[in-house]
């Protein structure tokens, strides 16, 4: 039977030669070959490495929506349930009376602000090339 035996439960099995996976789509355009070309062509300035637009978009929107949640997590932690009684702050005295000084809340509050305005930021001047 050209090469195909019965595998387990009766099903005919192919070798394993024919077993491999595709290759994924080529998304990056190829690397210029590196043979030798005339002085004319390489006159110009180097080729810079362009990438697509979708993925500087989506670079850009992941990096803002994970500003934006972390932003808002350091915003509004510390003035909640789970900042004061945290295991962590209950079981060592000396950090929970640190963590709980409206200074330290305020500057954990402060670098939320920080991220979410850097995020913001970021999504407001993005600009194509």
């Amino acid at each position: 039977m050209l090469g195909l035996s019965k595998g387990r439960f009766g099903r005919v099995a192919r070798p394993r030669a024919l077993r491999v996976m595709p290759l994924p789509p080529n998304l990056i355009s190829p690397a210029p070959s590196s043979s030798p070309s005339s002085p004319a062509t390489n006159a110009g300035p180097p080729e810079q490495h362009r990438t697509t637009h979708w993925l500087r978009r989506a670079d850009l929107f992941l990096r803002v929506i994970v500003r934006l949640y972390i932003g808002l997590v350091l915003v509004f932690l510390p003035w909640t349930h789970p900042w004061t009684y945290n295991r962590f702050f209950l079981y060592y005295a000396s950090v929970s009376k640190v963590m709980e000084s409206g200074a330290i809340r305020g500057l954990v509050s402060g670098l939320g602000l920080l991220n979410l305005w850097i995020a913001i930021s970021e999504a407001i001047h993005y600009k194509e090339s």
